[in-house]
């Protein structure tokens, strides 16, 4: 599925997130390439949600993967 979207000519963004958890929102979101030392393994859900309604109109990682985090 990722090579049919990155050999597209989409604008696309893809958000790795590994570990989500039920607990409530941190407002600490951490992106970066993922194996960053920055980046850790878990987020919570309404952390998600936030980050990815943010990419929206956000274009640092148009036509990028990256990872998320808290």
């Amino acid at each position: 599925m990722t090579k049919a979207v990155t050999h597209s000519s989409l604008d696309y963004t893809i958000a790795r997130i590994t570990n989500p958890t039920d607990k409530p929102a941190t407002g600490r979101i951490k992106t970066g390439p993922l194996g960053h030392d920055t980046i850790g393994s878990a987020m919570t859900r309404a952390d998600i949600a936030a980050s990815l309604v943010s990419q929206l109109t956000d274009t640092r990682y148009r036509r990028a993967m990256h990872a998320i985090s808290n």
